[in-house]
This record gives C-alpha cells, structure tokens and sequence, in this order.
C-alpha cells in the first residue's frame, strides 16, 4: 500500500527546509573561514559548500547524500562513445531514501556581479529558464555575488527580465528565518522558483 499523497508531500516540504539548511549553514562558515578567492569559478564556489555540507552532522542525522556535477539522464539510449560529456549536469543533487521513497532536491549555481548585465543574462536563461522548462527538476538557484551590491544585482536580473516582457516573474525578497537574501520568482504553468543569494564580497 502506497504513502498517502498528504505525506508524502509533507516529507517533500520538511526534506527541502533541510536541503535549504543545510546550504545556508555552508555559506557561513565560509564567509568566516574566509575560505573562498572572487576570483574563483561557480564550479569551486559549489565544491567548497559541498565540503561544508559535507561536514556538517546534521546531515548525518538527516541521511542526506550530497554530490556535485550531477548527471541528468533521460530516456534516451545513447550507443556513441563519450555521449556522457553531452548529458545535461545540475551543479548539486542531495538525496534521501526513506521508507522505500526517495527524495531529491537539485541545487543550481551562478556567479553574479552588480554591474555585469551578462551574468544577469545567463542567470535567466541558463537558470531560471532550465528550471521552467522542465530541464532541471525541482530545486533552488544559488547565486554567488562576488562584486557589488546584493539589492542592485537583484534589480539588474529584474530589468532583464522586464525587457523580455516578463514582468510577472521579478524575483521578489521574502522573510526567510535562515537566510537575509532569499527571493522567490513565479512563472506561468511552473510556479515558484526559490532563490539563495550568497553575497561574498564582505
């Protein structure tokens, strides 16, 4: 006999708040041990918070796994050698089992800058856009500000997307007890899209 829908999507909700924990317990400690250079790619950016989350024992007590540079597979059977370097890759997956039920929550990473409209770009339609159209599956975009301020580069996303006439999907600051700067952006036909920025230029 299956689970009841209602818990199943209670475990969802209760696995996504420790997914999300989890990544902003990470930041901190890596904005203390000022463990990171600006010059840095997103890719060494998302390996040092893997190895915070890595560390943390929640995750432990929690039994979530964490990888980075995940594979999306699809359906299709691939015969030519190295098709793998074509696949699809989300920047991080964390995964849990439970009850024979398994949960996944996948993390992608930008780098961004203030007074860099092409990263701005690129956060649209390499992030937020993968997310609407069904090529990432369910989880949160990562913004790492590595030059100016947190509101104006968040304003900058915005303009973009206002000039694709896509105004109804701004990104949007909410109260958020673990993190300062979490935003949300709903899209037509998805819904909500979540959104961590890390600021590390303090």
């Amino acid at each position: 006999m299956g689970f009841d829908t209602n818990i199943i999507k209670a475990f969802r909700n209760s696995f996504e708040n420790r997914c999300i924990t989890l990544l902003v317990s990470a930041y901190q400690p890596s904005i203390t041990n000022s463990d990171y250079s600006i010059d840095w790619m997103e890719n060494d950016f998302t390996s040092m918070i893997d190895k915070y989350i890595d560390q943390n024992p929640n995750r432990i007590d929690w039994e979530i796994h964490c990888n980075i540079e995940q594979h999306l597979h699809d359906n299709t059977i691939q015969s030519n050698s190295g098709y793998a370097n074509h696949e699809s890759r989300i920047d991080m997956r964390l995964s849990n089992i439970t009850c024979k039920q398994e949960f996944t929550y996948f993390v992608e990473a930008k780098r961004l800058k203030e007074r860099a409209p092409s990263l701005h770009k690129r956060y649209i339609e390499t992030g937020i856009d993968s997310f609407v159209s069904g090529k990432y599956p369910r989880g949160i975009l990562l913004g790492y500000l590595v030059e100016g301020n947190i509101d104006k580069t968040i304003s900058g996303i915005c303009s973009v997307l206002c000039k694709k006439n896509r105004n109804n999907e701004v990104l949007s600051k909410q109260a958020n007890k673990l993190h300062n700067h979490y935003y949300e952006s709903v899209h037509s036909g998805f819904g909500i899209i979540k959104h961590l920025i890390f600021d590390y230029t303090v």
